[in-house]
């Protein structure tokens, strides 16, 4: 994606009306011509209007990234937290679900997140419009956790697969059943 661009990588569009989601990573060609793994944020519907009007005149904003692995009995799902600060008191928040063992955009999503430079951060409205285009630096302690988390999945996975039981697509299935997305007005 090159800076001059205004709208989400037409890949990056696709899947995320695939899947129904607001928040991915996928690697993607940037503008230096490297495939770089890059978040990408939508905001849509009437109670994102507030953080869309305020990440509209911000340059940067404080993003944190946390990550972890869940080990579940047919496969390991890796887990991205993101929040963005625009609003200190309320920030936006999703969470990313990966299954390295069972795709293998996701396993080169995590690879590349290991050893790039930085992170692209993308942040849309319902259009698929960038609102906000962040990068951050990823430093060796950063390269390290990834690391950690794509190991920690390929070896659960490893020991799953002997068993016989390997089913990423189960193993999706059950973590996304925990999550709910709040609506406005709603739980």
């Amino acid at each position: 994606m090159k800076q001059s661009t205004r709208l989400f990588p037409a890949e990056v569009r696709q899947a995320m009306v695939t899947t129904g989601s607001s928040l991915t990573c996928l690697p993607v060609q940037m503008d230096a011509g490297d495939w770089e793994t890059a978040v990408f944020f939508q905001l849509r519907g009437p109670e994102s209007q507030h953080d869309l009007q305020r990440l509209s005149v911000l340059r940067t904003v404080p993003i944190a990234l946390d990550t972890d692995v869940i080990e579940h009995e047919n496969a390991a799902v890796a887990v991205f937290r993101l929040e963005v600060f625009a609003d200190a008191e309320d920030p936006l928040a999703g969470e990313i679900l990966l299954i390295p063992g069972g795709n293998r955009v996701h396993f080169e999503a995590l690879e590349l997140l290991t050893r790039q430079p930085r992170l692209g951060c993308f942040i849309g409205n319902s259009q698929f419009q960038v609102i906000l285009a962040q990068y951050l630096r990823l430093s060796d302690s950063e390269h390290s956790e990834f690391k950690r988390v794509l190991d920690q999945a390929a070896k659960h996975d490893a020991v799953v697969r002997m068993t016989g039981r390997y089913d990423a697509d189960s193993a999706f299935a059950a973590v996304t059943a925990n999550y709910a997305l709040r609506q406005e007005g709603g739980d």
